[in-house]
């Protein structure tokens, strides 16, 4: 059973990591690309976008770190001692 959760957070973590390494390898790609200057959108909502994005992955950090735990000391998650 340990194994197979242990399992199951890897894999988890792999698809999240390459999700985020994906979009920053298309970022840079669009950032790089001559040509096709597009007006920029609002700055204001350029930065709430941004934000957004950083407390998501605050969240998906914790989460992670929440699974972590349960997979890896129970007892601890539970607060036995």
């Amino acid at each position: 059973m340990m194994g197979l959760l242990t399992s199951l957070v890897m894999a988890g973590a792999t698809i999240v990591g390459l999700v985020i390494l994906g979009a920053i390898f298309l970022l840079g790609l669009r950032l790089l690309r001559p040509g096709n200057a597009k007006p920029r959108g609002n700055d204001a909502e350029e930065a709430r976008l941004l934000q957004e994005i950083h407390r998501s992955l605050a969240r998906l950090e914790d989460r992670v770190e929440s699974l972590e735990t349960l997979v890896i000391d129970p007892k601890k998650a539970k607060g036995d001692d």
